[in-house]
């Protein structure tokens, strides 16, 4: 996958969530998020291609078009970039996610869904993805404790799924949020292993998962 901007193909968590964190000279909500986008747009394209610590502000100001003053405005850090992209990509997960489970009530079929979903959001944004788990060390304590709640909530959607089937007597799960978190961790090695994973399609890559993962929770 080529770098693109991570607003494409689908929603994006809100410009309040974004601003959580990311301290502002600028009161305009709106503005923030579209100059925000920008920025997180230009410099995905640069830390893609030559790395998050090689990469300086200045150099993303200018792929933005942007004095780098004005950057400063809406940006305190180059921490502060990558956090807005962590964020709009764990946005996306979400939106998409709960899109392909809407009206679903059964919770293998629910539970399908959200794997199928999950590992195509991974094949489509698998630069972004090697890049995150790569530089999340560069984050500060707040920025990270932030992620760390994003996440969480992530984790509980698929572990309400499967606390959903062991209730209904379809899954056999001893601990749902161990679970829940790997199987997203297993989504994760199509974008982190694709070197491995090269000879593979990912319909294929689909289809095997979803029969491990299946039987392996499904009741007896």
């Amino acid at each position: 996958m080529n770098a693109r901007s991570v607003s494409e193909g689908g929603p994006v968590a809100r410009p309040s969530a974004q601003q959580k964190y990311v301290e502002t000279l600028v009161k305009d909500q709106g503005l923030i998020s579209r100059r925000h986008e920008q920025i997180c747009d230009a410099a995905l394209k640069l830390f893609t291609r030559k790395g998050f610590h090689q990469t300086s502000v200045r150099e993303i100001a200018e792929a933005s078009g942007l004095p780098i003053g004005t950057l400063y405005t809406y940006i305190k850090t180059k921490e502060d970039i990558l956090y807005l992209i962590y964020r709009r990509i764990f946005g996306i997960f979400q939106e998409r996610m709960l899109e392909a489970t809407d009206g679903i009530e059964d919770p293998s079929r629910q539970l399908k869904a959200a794997l199928e979903a999950t590992l195509k959001i991974y094949d489509e944004f698998q630069d972004v993805v090697l890049l995150l788990y790569q530089e999340s060390h560069a984050l500060g304590r707040r920025a990270v404790q932030s992620l760390v709640d994003v996440d969480r909530s992530y984790v509980s959607f698929f572990r309400q799924i499967l606390e959903k089937g062991n209730s209904r007597g379809q899954f056999a799960v001893k601990d749902p949020n161990l679970i829940a978190i790997s199987l997203l961790f297993l989504c994760a090695v199509w974008a982190l292993k694709r070197w491995n994973l090269k000879d593979y399609a990912l319909p294929e890559v689909i289809e095997h998962l979803d029969n491990l993962i299946m039987h392996g929770i499904a009741s007896r």
